[in-house]
């Protein structure tokens, strides 16, 4: 059945509306005229800076006897020291064993939302974009707290600070009774290139993670800390270092999976594992009637492939926090 032109006429106000805050980058908040008031900072995935994600299609997707979406990667393979031998004498066989491990894959989603369309006749912002960055970045914390929860528990798999990993051999979790400051902190960088006794497990640091008042810590240092001239210009300028002895340092917000006091450091992604993207951002959108509904989600996983690539110090008597970290649905910390 053909439409009449006014129905096209509405139809095609419609789509101007929607598209208004669908065609431009779903990142971002169009400038509009008159500047909404913002009441909240909520920002991207912390997870994703330290571990990039990848870009995957249905190819590199394992078939199982389920339909489970997985993804299987490889390890490297340990290998036997090399050893003196006498001459005439040839090597010892050894059989080549490699290991594989699994990223499971799964969907983040947006809350539903749901608005009269005429009711957006009185808004002169996009106000339905807006709602749906901010429900993204929401979804992007969903993202961190699972990351930030599987390292805190390879991490405590000891039990106890200052003991040694059960599987790597080697200390990844310890506690500082004083502050963060020049001397505790170069003692927090020593766990990940310390190795267990055997040698193995031998990691650098490559970036840290920390509450943004944790950082500010470090605006306490005086000229004999930190030397030359950077105290003057964290009191004139704030902290504007990017890295910290030589590591990437990455600041957050979300204090209710970071606490204040916790710094966590990683190896470089290479020594880490994956970070999967099967479906990016994505909006589905519908009308019905005068009604217009809309949520975003996304798909993909990521794994660790090496557990011994994470530490975590906490700095001071003052935990903020603990090992068990909310279940998800409060949004950003």
């Amino acid at each position: 059945m053909f439409k009449d032109a006014k129905e096209q006429m509405e139809d095609q106000a419609l789509r101007n509306l929607l598209e208004k805050g669908a065609s431009a980058d779903i990142e971002k908040v169009a400038q509009t005229a008159n500047e909404v008031t913002r009441t909240q900072i909520r920002e991207g995935s912390f997870a994703n800076k330290i571990l990039p994600p990848e870009k995957i299609g249905n190819e590199r997707l394992t078939k199982t006897m389920t339909e489970d979406l997985i993804v299987i990667d490889d390890l490297e393979p340990d290998s036997p020291g090399a050893k003196y031998v006498p001459f005439e004498t040839v090597p010892e066989g050894e059989i080549i064993t490699g290991s594989r491990y699994i990223t499971p894959m799964a969907r983040i989603v947006t809350p539903m939302f749901t608005k009269d369309i005429d009711l957006l006749r009185t808004y002169d912002y996009p106000i339905r974009k807006m709602l749906t960055d901010n429900s993204i970045k929401d979804g992007m914390a969903t993202h961190d707290r699972k990351f930030i929860q599987t390292v805190n528990s390879i991490v405590s798999a000891s039990g106890h600070a200052d003991e040694v990993h059960p599987v790597t051999g080697k200390v990844q979790w310890r506690d500082f009774n004083k502050g963060l400051d020049r001397e505790t902190f170069t003692e927090a960088t020593k766990m990940l290139p310390a190795g267990n006794d055997k040698d193995k497990f031998v990691a650098r640091n490559y970036v840290l993670l920390a509450h943004e008042n944790t950082l500010r810590d470090i605006l306490k240092l005086d000229r004999n800390a930190i030397g030359g001239d950077l105290a003057q210009e964290h009191w004139k300028n704030g902290l504007t270092e990017t890295s910290i002895m030589g590591i990437k340092a990455i600041s957050t917000i979300k204090r209710s999976l970071v606490p204040e006091g916790y710094v966590y450091f990683f190896a470089e992604p290479t020594f880490l594992g994956h970070n999967y993207t099967l479906t990016d951002w994505t909006m589905y959108l519908n009308k019905e009637a005068f009604f217009i509904k809309w949520f975003s989600y996304w798909l993909g996983g990521f794994s660790f492939g090496n557990i011994a690539g994470m530490a975590v110090a906490r700095f001071g008597k003052q935990y903020q926090g603990d090992w068990n970290v909310d279940d998800g649905s409060s949004g950003q910390g």
